[in-house]
Parts: structure tokens; C-alpha cells; sequence
């Protein structure tokens, strides 16, 4: 009975392996279908819309408008392209004709252009070429499974779901999927979306991006990419001015803003403290990493005279009071503060400034280093002791 069992279990286990390869197979098969038609195409184009949800309860939402054209002879890139992207505060159109890549700005009609290896060695997930050759490898390299058939938006879809990542630390699983949806007619995709959760900066992230495809078109006449160059009235950035931190002994610009909780709060009404500005924008990777060294600093300090001010030049009061309450920051968290970046000359995040019990500034931090924590703890300590 114990061979039997035994012979049973060893050709399930075959029988699985076989169902895994067919699984594989078939994913790998309908990204080369997909890779086939692109290519087999003089050119083609097609709009994207790209949701993400990651360090905020906000979504963003970006709109792309791609298009790809065979280069002749390949060239050192397979296409020619003009790829759009638009949100809200950001436009931008990067155009490859063959010669070099240029970025255009068009709401200050200026541009610049950059480095086209770096683009082309870039897997994006909006940008179709690179991504689907991308996740053609990945079955041979993760677990990957064929789901039933289904609906996105009343089109007929393959569904395979695709696991780039997973692993246990510390007892917490960490994973990335990605489910690809392609049209059964067309055989191309028309929804994207990846599903994670990750390790950052000692805390956890879960993200969801949901890309959805449409508008294909293919072999469109009177399309000539290679005759694209810069518009007439766009001109290269400003050089911008990147004016000196404050310096120690400098008074610290008053400012008033409104705290996560609808609090006003203004530096003048901190006078007699020490107080610490944290400033930050949601999405910076430094920032990130500084969250558990200004928590251990806050609860360390919060019942002497010291008070610690995260403010962000970028996001609004929503959005921060959302990010800290996702990432449970104990400290005072402020938004829409703009203007008080421009008075404080931030050259970028973080930046942090150590203002004294009369309202001056004692030091100022750019970014963050390993030792952060212990030279703050000294500078605290040796402004409450005077």
C-alpha cells in the first residue's frame, strides 16, 4: 500500500509540473503573440490610463498618448516614438526621432534632452515594447498561473497572473503580482494591474497600480516620427538660481499653517521652544527613511520644551493627513506649505532646520545620513541646556 501511495503522490507531482509548463507556456505564448503584432506593424499608437495608489489614500492618476515607429535599419533603439504623459502639475512629451531624445515641457515650452540608452534599457509599464518583452521572461523565473477568462469593460480577456516577488522577513510577507488582461480578439492588452506590498524604509508599503489600455491603432498613414524635431518657440530650461540654506544666527521666517487635525500653528507661537522643521514631500525615498529616527526623536523629546513640525512643500492637508495617518507619525504634520519651502531656500527633501529657544536659526540639515539621529539627539540636547 506505502508503494502504491508513494507511486500516486510522485505522479501527481508529475502531472503538476506538466499543468505548471502548460500554464507557463501558454503565458509565455500570449506575450509573443502580443510582441508579434506590435512588431510586425509599420507603427501604432494607443492611450493609457494609469491609476496608482501607494503612500496615500489620494490616486493618482496619469494620462499617456504613445507613439511607436519602426526605426530603419533598427538603429540602436527598435522604434522611433513620441510618448506623452500628463497629471495634474506635470507635462511632459518624450520625443525619439531617430537622432537623439528630447523631453518637451509644454507648459513652459522649454526642453532638454537626455541619454536614449537609458530610456530604451527601461522597462515602464505604460510603455508597451519594453514591458512586454520584460514580463515574457518571468514565468521561467516565478511561479506564474493562467486565471479563467473574463470581462474588462464588456471586452473578453485572457487573464494571467504573473508573481515577480514574494518572500518572508521578520514574519511579514512581502509579495508583487501582476494580472495582465488581453484582448481575445485583438490579442493585445488592455488592462494592467499590480498589486504589491514591500518593505520601505523599515516600514511597510502597499501599492496598486491599474493600467488600462485603448485606442489602439496600427499601420496609420502619414505618420513620420523621424521628422519630428523641437516646435518653434521652445527654448532650454532657465538656469534656476539655487539660493543658500539659512544660515546659524539668521532669524527663522514666521509662517502660519493649518496641522493634519485643522490646528493653526505659527513659529511665532513656538517662541521659548526648540523646535525642529522637518521638511519633506510624500514619495521623497530620503523622507522615508528619516520617519523612524523623527519618531524616536519626538517621543524622546515630547514632554520638554521641544517640538518637531513635518512640513511639505508639495502635498495638500489631505493628502499628509492621510500619509500620517498610514505610517502612524506622532508629530505635528503640516501641508500646502509651499511658500514657507521658498523662505526656508529648500533645494529639495529632506531638509532640516534647528530653530532656537528665541527664534533663530541654530542649524540647518540637507538630507539624510546614517548618523541623523545622533547628531540631532546632540544638537537638542545642547540647546536645551543653554
Amino acid at each position: 500500500m506505502g508503494y502504491i501511495n508513494n507511486c500516486f503522490i510522485r505522479l501527481s507531482a508529475c502531472i503538476l509540473l506538466v499543468l505548471c509548463g502548460i500554464k507557463a507556456d501558454a503565458q509565455v505564448s500570449l506575450i509573443q503573440n502580443a510582441i508579434n503584432k506590435l512588431e510586425s506593424c509599420k507603427n501604432f499608437s494607443y492611450r493609457a490610463v494609469e491609476k496608482t495608489l501607494d503612500h496615500t489614500a489620494d490616486t493618482t492618476i496619469k494620462q499617456h498618448k504613445d507613439i511607436f515607429q519602426k526605426a530603419p535599419g533598427g538603429g540602436n533603439f527598435a522604434y522611433l516614438f513620441s510618448c506623452e504623459t500628463q497629471e495634474p502639475g506635470y507635462h511632459v512629451i518624450d520625443l525619439y526621432n531617430g537622432q537623439s531624445l528630447i523631453s518637451l515641457s509644454p507648459d513652459d515650452s522649454t526642453y532638454q534632452f537626455a541619454d536614449i540608452k537609458k530610456y530604451a534599457m527601461e522597462p515602464t509599464i505604460t510603455t508597451l515594447p519594453g514591458f512586454l518583452k520584460w514580463l515574457k521572461g518571468r514565468p521561467e523565473k516565478k511561479p506564474s498561473e493562467m486565471a479563467g477568462d473574463t470581462a474588462v469593460n464588456g471586452i473578453l480577456s485572457y487573464h494571467s497572473i504573473f508573481h515577480i516577488y514574494d518572500t518572508v522577513i521578520s514574519k511579514e510577507y512581502y509579495h508583487t503580482n501582476i494580472d495582465v488582461f488581453i484582448d481575445k480578439l485583438s490579442g493585445l492588452p488592455n488592462q494592467v494591474i499590480i498589486r504589491g506590498k514591500v518593505p520601505l524604509a523599515g516600514n511597510v508599503m502597499n501599492y496598486f497600480i491599474a493600467i488600462r489600455y485603448s485606442g489602439y491603432k496600427l499601420n496609420q498613414e502619414n505618420v513620420d516620427i523621424a521628422a519630428l524635431t523641437i516646435p518653434n518657440g521652445f527654448h532650454p530650461p532657465k538656469d534656476q538660481v539655487v539660493l543658500p540654506l539659512l544660515t546659524p544666527g539668521t532669524v527663522a521666517p514666521d509662517w502660519t499653517l493649518y496641522t493634519t487635525e485643522g490646528k493653526q500653528i505659527s513659529l511665532a507661537q513656538l517662541k521659548g521652544k526648540i523646535v525642529l522643521i522637518d521638511f519633506f514631500f510624500i514619495g521623497c525615498g530620503n523622507c522615508m527613511e528619516s520617519l523612524q529616527s523623527l519618531d524616536r526623536i519626538y517621543e524622546k523629546y515630547r514632554n520638554r520644551n521641544f517640538v518637531l513640525v513635518s512640513i511639505s512643500n508639495r502635498d495638500s492637508r489631505k493628502s499628509v493627513t492621510a500619509f500620517k495617518e498610514k505610517y502612524k507619525i506622532k508629530n505635528t504634520v503640516c501641508g500646502d506649505a509651499a511658500d514657507v519651502a521658498k523662505s526656508y531656500h529648500m533645494p529639495g527633501a529632506p531638509l532640516f532646520y534647528y530653530i532656537d529657544k528665541e527664534g533663530k536659526i541654530a542649524d540647518v540639515t540637507f538630507g539624510y545620513k546614517d548618523d541623523f539621529e545622533a547628531k540631532t539627539t546632540a544638537l537638542i540636547d545642547g540647546l536645551l541646556g543653554k
